[in-house]
């Protein structure tokens, strides 16, 4: 097989999986909503999962930290912290989650959230429930990183994990 060949192959496909992320989730800016402010933004953090995550799904809860980086002008930066519960493994769950964000500008928005784990990521969906951007549809996504985790996984011994992904904010006009 000519490694070549394999190289256009495989990049060809990375970035066709790219296109279509982009196309999935790529912002104009700042998203619509009463106030003009909205945004797509990128997120990082940690996760400390309780009693920690195994192979097999089971009830789990969940401390989450992380700080965000926005494409609008304001609100451009906040820092997330929240508490999540459901049914967790390493290759799937899902569960439900309220992120607190505290902005940059001094306003904060509560974020409901439903998440769904596969695999090493997690997706879901939300609303804005309270303060900054109320009402506004929330999509999230981050992939999951734990030092050695295959192994700690197929063992439960994965107390921990780093995470990073995107937010995006969205207010329907006339909202």
């Amino acid at each position: 097989m000519n490694p070549r060949r394999v190289m256009t192959a495989l990049t060809a496909a990375a970035m066709g999986l790219i296109g279509v992320q982009v196309l999935a989730v790529s912002p104009s800016g700042a998203a619509e909503s009463d106030s003009g402010m909205g945004s797509y933004c990128t997120i990082a953090g940690s996760i400390a999962p309780n009693p920690g995550i195994s192979y097999e799904a089971k009830a789990t809860t969940y401390q989450l930290n992380g700080t965000m980086d926005c494409t609008s002008e304001e609100p451009s930066h906040g820092t997330v912290t929240g508490t999540g519960t459901g049914t967790t493994g390493c290759f799937g769950g899902s569960s439900a989650a309220v992120l607190k964000i505290a902005w940059d500008n001094g306003t904060a928005s509560t974020v409901s959230a439903q998440l769904g784990d596969f695999g090493y990521g997690t997706g879901g969906y939300g609303t804005v429930t309270e303060g900054m951007l109320k009402d506004s549809h929330v999509g999230l996504g981050w992939g999951r990183d734990a030092a050695g985790a295959e192994v700690r996984c197929a063992s439960g011994h994965v107390k921990s994990y780093e995470f990073a992904g995107y937010m995006y904010f969205h207010t329907h006009s006339g909202h």
